[in-house]
């Protein structure tokens, strides 16, 4: 068994080992410390076409939240950033991008039908499709579909495979994949290009197999980039996540990513990142219109 847990719904790292993951710069992770986002870099708020104006005055307001309200002001601490990604590009480049992809992203249409989203992950083992939920966490779905739309996830890889459980406590059992983070070393300081995204937890969204949720550090507020599929049920980890997509084909290909060999060597003690880890070819999205409208909200 690993020497670590996922409590939580983090990865906790005793204290000597993470020690000697900083002081050896992280396997190679180069990074410097989290910028705060340049001023003016935001979008501006969101408007669902056809609804009145003002912040409160539609139901699916709490669809359209702005960039700045969706984020966190200032970097959380233990946050740190690398000027590129795994794949070369630019992570500057890439938030300023996302700023302005922000406000693509269209939950409802002109009509009030609902627009669903679907991301296709074509990975080295076959595709792996995700539906999105945007009324369970529309800032994280939002999030998700800028980073697939820049291209953000092509190249990149699923860098850990999480296999866990307590005895001690009933229901622990956690069996998940990692993927999505910049460097692809998946420590939980590195997952952002610049901007973390406010916790959108909810405890009636439950974590069955194949559902898709945000990966965090060591605080709620930590919410960026990466993302975790999980294996098995894991409801150690509701209300503790905030999950914002389900597997609907595809599974049978996180479990052979999960499986894949491990590293055995003391930069990666826990047994949980692979020797070659399963790379991302490139997410695409599908959308469709459907008849019935999102849920409305009184006070989104």
């Amino acid at each position: 068994m690993a020497n670590h847990r996922y409590r939580g719904g983090r990865t906790v790292i005793p204290f000597g080992v993470a020690g000697l993951l900083l002081g050896a710069g992280l396997v190679g992770c180069g990074h410097k410390d989290a910028p705060t986002p340049a001023d003016g870099g935001q979008a501006p708020a969101l408007a669902v076409p056809g609804a009145p104006a003002g912040p409160s005055a539609s139901p699916y307001a709490y669809l359209c939240k702005s960039f700045a309200d969706a984020t966190v002001p200032d970097p959380p601490e233990g946050q740190i950033l690398s000027d590129t990604t795994l794949t070369g590009k630019s992570v500057g480049k890439l938030y300023e991008q996302a700023v302005q992809t922000w406000d693509t992203i269209k939950f409802v249409t002109p009509a009030g039908k609902s627009i669903t989203y679907t991301v296709v992950l074509d990975t080295e083992l076959g595709p792996i499709e995700i539906n999105l939920l945007p009324e369970a966490a529309p800032n994280h779905v939002r999030s998700f579909l800028v980073l697939a739309k820049i291209g953000y996830y092509d190249g990149l890889v699923f860098e850990r495979a999480i296999h866990d459980q307590s005895d001690a406590v009933p229901d622990s059992k956690v069996e998940l994949i990692e993927g999505g983070c910049p460097l692809g070393c998946g420590n939980p300081g590195f997952g952002s290009i610049g901007y973390w995204l406010k916790p959108e937890l909810n405890d009636q969204v439950k974590h069955e197999e194949g559902t898709v949720g945000a990966c965090l550090g060591e605080s709620d507020d930590t919410g960026a980039c990466r993302f975790y599929i999980t294996l098995s049920r894991a409801p150690v980890l509701d209300g503790e996540r905030t999950v914002f997509g389900k597997v609907t084909r595809g599974l049978d290909v996180a479990r052979r990513i999960s499986t894949q060999p491990v590293l055995n060597a003391p930069e990666f003690p826990d047994g949980t990142r692979p020797e070659h880890p399963i790379v991302i070819r490139k997410a695409t999205i599908r959308t469709k219109e459907v008849d019935n409208p999102p849920a409305k909200r009184e006070n989104p």
